[in-house]
């Protein structure tokens, strides 16, 4: 890690995957680092998600840096401290990170709807957020994964085991299509049909009604209805960036308050997976004070050649 550039202090408002790894990367470089964060733990999402089923390792994620941090003299932590643009802008820091993560959509925004879809406000309708916060549904529930990753399943898995009758629909053809990358998915889809768990494949959740969802097929449109007591929807996710753009709106007021820089990383930027927001903390820790690559990639990619002779 190379030395701290000319700039001596940064605030990182979140203390998700993004914020906890820029102030550990900070922290080596020798920078004076404060982590602003809302709630009254480390960890953000992760903080949350390892507490679901089969998600506990994922506390390493937070667990590493929480220690690493504990090391450095020179980073410090405040909890339950929601900042304003007021607040950041008066504080005197020359570097801000905004790491405030981001929250899951309830309308039903994702892949197969680019606009909200239609939803009954008869149907009770819950997100992943509502689940962790523990307010799982109970009774006949409809589950429409357009995530297409983890959570779905793992959702469909805790409701289940807490005595749910859950149908899982998704328009794609495997259950968690994306895990096939991590060669997770076959062990998902036995689990959750061991669990009994009603698995609906190639078909969309074309509206949310006062008994349950509408569904069509992805291939011919073919249309049914399902019934429901409560439906979760798992699509996508809005990034909480409220204090970065009216920060940004307010960038003429940066330099008279001693502020050299501000950006906007990880999920409040662009919500993605755990590992996406751990780098892009890490990257804004290694360019801080550093020249601007622009485009250019932060690292040297090997390219296979054969040899010559």
């Amino acid at each position: 890690m190379q030395a701290k550039g000319d700039s001596d202090s940064v605030l990182i408002v979140g203390a998700g995957p993004a914020g906890l790894e820029a102030a550990r990367a900070l922290g080596l470089r020798g920078y004076q680092v404060a982590i602003a964060e809302a709630g009254t733990e480390l960890g953000g999402r992760v903080a949350r998600e390892c507490l679901l089923p089969g998600l506990s390792a994922w506390g390493r994620v937070r667990d590493y840096r929480q220690y690493q941090l504990g090391q450095m003299p020179n980073v410090d932590i405040y909890f339950e401290s929601r900042l304003s643009a007021d607040d950041i802008l008066s504080f005197g820091f020359q570097n801000v990170a905004i790491a405030t993560g981001s929250a899951w959509r309830r309308d039903g925004v994702a892949r197969a709807h680019v606009v909200p879809m239609p939803i009954d406000a008869a149907m009770p309708v819950y997100t992943p957020d509502d689940l962790m916060d523990g307010k799982v549904p109970s009774g006949n529930v409809v589950l429409f994964d357009d995530d297409h990753y983890y959570m779905g399943g793992v959702l469909a898995e805790l409701m289940a085991r807490q005595g749910a009758k859950v149908t899982l629909v998704t328009p794609s053809a495997y259950v968690s299509d994306w895990t096939r990358n991590t060669l997770e998915q076959g062990v998902i889809h036995r689990r959750l049909a061991e669990l009994g768990v009603d698995i609906v494949l190639n078909r969309t959740v074309t509206s949310v009604t006062s008994g349950g969802v509408a569904t069509a097929c992805v291939y011919t449109g073919a249309r049914s209805d399902m019934a429901a007591d409560a439906v979760v929807l798992v699509t996508s996710r809005n990034q909480d960036d409220a204090v970065w753009r009216e920060l940004k709106a307010r960038e003429n007021e940066w330099g008279g308050n001693g502020i050299r820089s501000i950006k906007v990383i990880g999920d409040a930027e662009a919500p993605g997976p755990i590992a996406w927001a751990t780098y892009a903390g890490h990257r804004f820790a290694r360019e801080l004070d550093e020249a601007d690559i622009g485009d250019a990639l932060p690292f040297r990619r090997e390219v296979t050649a054969l040899a010559d002779g």
